[in-house]
């Protein structure tokens, strides 16, 4: 069989312990027998008020019961709630490609997306803004080459200008060193008065083969080589001319060189130098060199017996000792020419010697 339900206690208002019974004092012994002719009427209706209020709990416990069910339900539920959520946006946020990701690889259109943001309104402002600090980044970029060629082009026209324009490499004269002349002080002075005109000019726009044709045209000097000294010099290497020739003019003799070029005179003719008559004109340069190099080709013993060479601008003949005459020909074989004669005017004894064919000599 089964057994009937137990009432349940309600927890809200547990069972109360009968309160203790006060102490007792005189007055209350006059009470006594009053309260105990009442006691069995108030326990009654004390048990009959207590069984109601139990009833009226046990109702109300189960309402709350109820009630806090619900609300642990619908606390659980939403605790699911929000740990779902919670794994959808993790899920999410490591699927997304990170910006490390996205620099180790090409942009896609759906990585463009995550870096440049959505396509609504803030995105396209965020573009907009970037294009502007794009267009002043290449607008600076370009102004600081343009800054940059413009400062290059100033230092290097101000190199230039201090190079070749300004007096800071001019000649000065004071600064020309001249080798090569001795102790002749008058073609020393000639020479500086050469250069006179190239003063002041700066050395990188300077032309020493200008300033060697300038000295060269002094009377004395044969050749000279110019080399610019820095800062502001020139050293000078002159090659005077030498005489190797005496021409007879009058009663006295013109000292002349291998280019028919008079360079003093003297009244005796001097030991060592050919006697020589050269044409006049254009043929006296040649003429010249010509007779120098028979003249250098000539050994002593022969060079003794000569007391006059005469160049007619072809032929060169030469007049010896006791009236003999030796006709050499055209400048020509000089080496050769100069030992048949040797041997010829040596070992026979004739008016004339011919070498103008040195492999078939005549004399007569």
């Amino acid at each position: 069989m089964k057994q009937p339900p137990r009432p349940r206690r309600s927890r809200a208002f547990p069972p109360q312990e009968p309160a203790s019974a006060p102490e007792s004092a005189p007055e209350d012994d006059r009470r006594g027998a009053a309260e105990v002719v009442e006691a069995p009427q108030a326990s009654m209706r004390g048990e009959e008020s207590g069984s109601e209020r139990e009833a009226h709990f046990s109702t109300g416990a189960r309402a709350s019961r109820i009630r806090r069910g619900s609300e642990a339900r619908d606390e659980r539920t939403a605790r699911r709630e929000r740990n779902r959520e919670l794994r959808r946006s993790r899920r999410e946020a490591a699927a997304r490609p990170t910006s490390g990701d996205l620099l180790r690889r090409p942009i896609g259109q759906s990585d463009a997306a995550t870096v440049l943001g959505s396509s609504d309104e803030s995105a396209t402002a965020d573009l907009g803004e970037r294009r502007k600090e794009r267009q002043l980044a290449q607008r600076r970029l370009v102004l600081t080459r343009i800054a940059t060629v413009s400062a290059v082009c100033v230092v290097v026209a101000a190199l230039v200008w201090g190079i070749f324009f300004s007096p800071l490499f001019a000649l000065d004269t004071s600064k020309v060193s001249i080798e090569g002349l001795g102790e002749d002080g008058a073609t020393t002075s000639e020479v500086q008065a050469a250069i006179q005109p190239f003063a002041s000019t700066p050395l990188p726009r300077l032309s020493t083969s200008k300033v060697s044709a300038a000295i060269g045209q002094v009377r004395l000097v044969r050749e000279a080589q110019v080399e610019r000294t820095w800062p502001r010099g020139l050293k000078i290497t002159v090659r005077p001319r030498q005489a190797v020739l005496a021409v007879k003019e009058g009663a006295a003799w013109s000292l002349v060189d291998d280019q028919g070029v008079s360079l003093s005179s003297s009244p005796s003719m001097p030991e060592g130098m050919a006697p020589t008559t050269l044409p006049d004109g254009d043929e006296r340069s040649r003429a010249a060199g010509e007779v120098a190099a028979i003249w250098a080709a000539m050994g002593d013993e022969l060079r003794s017996q000569i007391t006059m060479i005469t160049h007619d601008g072809q032929t060169v003949s030469m007049t010896l000792s006791n009236s003999r005459t030796l006709n050499w020909g055209v400048a020509s074989e000089n080496d050769l020419k100069a030992k048949v004669a040797q041997v010829l005017v040596s070992q026979r004894q004739a008016r004339t010697y011919d070498v103008s064919s040195p492999v078939h000599p005549v004399t007569s």
